[in-house]
């Protein structure tokens, strides 16, 4: 009975551990400057769009530090200028803010379940300041896929974002 013992609290030991070695090899992985590649939404009739907040040539960035922090940043470059940088119309602050959207905090890994929580401690969306936002991921390569089952809109039955990492090429970065 004892061995038995021995050997299930060992077991046991041996799983959590690798657990957390993937855990800590996919923080490895993750931390850096990651550029991204793509939005999309899937349709609940098959068909697809980029998020329409960001328009088809949507920028921004995900970063992730070793500290456990992280802030992502999401933009619409085709967002109208302002024609006065020093004094910006009502209309003007307002479509800058509809086409963009931040947030930073906290993060966690689920390893096992392939998820990253994101826990947004500032956010230009006030209602992400202490929610969770559980992100499914997967890597391919370089990329970094984040995509789930669309909760919220009706219309939409899954979305996709699909970003690059970054990496130090000599005098400047770039997208490897």
């Amino acid at each position: 009975m004892v061995i038995r013992a021995a050997l299930f609290f060992g077991l046991i030991f041996c799983a959590a551990s690798a657990l957390g070695q993937i855990e800590s090899d996919m923080r490895n992985e993750l931390v850096g400057t990651w550029k991204l590649v793509s939005t999309e939404e899937t349709l609940k009739d098959g068909t697809t769009r980029p998020f329409l907040a960001f328009g088809s040539h949507g920028k921004g960035f995900l970063m992730y530090q070793a500290d456990g922090y992280m802030c992502a940043q999401l933009v619409n470059p085709d967002r109208p200028k302002w024609v006065d940088p020093v004094h910006p119309t009502a209309e003007e602050k307002s479509a800058a803010a509809d086409g963009s959207f931040a947030y930073c905090g906290r993060y966690e890994i689920d390893a096992k379940n392939k998820r990253i929580i994101h826990l947004p401690e500032v956010a230009t969306d006030p209602g992400y300041v202490g929610s969770r936002q559980i992100r499914p991921y997967h890597l391919e390569g370089r990329r970094l896929i984040l995509s789930d089952v669309e909760k919220d809109d009706p219309a939409v039955a899954r979305w996709k974002i699909v970003w690059e990492k970054v990496q130090h090429q000599g005098g400047g970065f770039r997208p490897k």
